[in-house]
């Protein structure tokens, strides 16, 4: 098992570019994307990607980060995702884990991916994407 993060391929391919709180932001829909990925060696199509607009996250809001119930994004736009897991996912993989071992990063992304597409899980917390402007 690896670790891919979908939140930078995707900026890296000019569907939007990481935001202040650490998600993607999309010109059109701002934070507001699921993103979903498979590895795959199989050879795939050419698709076309829609025109790029790079500006991200607006300069001067910083919404999500003042309306952050655990002040995990920082002033340089830096998550602290421990503590955002541990405050919003509730799982019953990640609250069994909880109870039983310390949790590093390399922990909470490998219960992330095991969860995020669980449909046991659930988010309490989704402000940082709730407060951010529509464009």
């Amino acid at each position: 098992m690896g670790y891919v993060s979908l939140v930078k391929m995707a900026e890296a391919v000019g569907i939007g570019r990481v935001g202040k709180n650490g998600l993607l932001f999309n010109s059109r829909y701002g934070p507001r994307l699921i993103l979903g990925g498979i590895v795959t060696t199989a050879p795939l199509p050419t698709i076309a990607w829609p025109e790029k607009d790079e500006r991200g996250c607006p300069e001067n809001c910083f919404d999500c980060r003042e309306q952050c119930p655990i002040h995990a994004i920082d002033k340089n736009g830096k998550v602290d995702r421990i503590a955002c897991i541990k405050y919003s996912m509730r799982s019953p993989i990640f609250s069994n884990f909880m109870k039983t071992a310390s949790v590093g990063s390399e922990d909470v992304q490998m219960i992330n991916h095991l969860t995020a597409v669980d449909d046991h899980s659930m988010y309490r917390c989704v402000k940082c994407v709730s407060v951010c402007p529509d464009l």
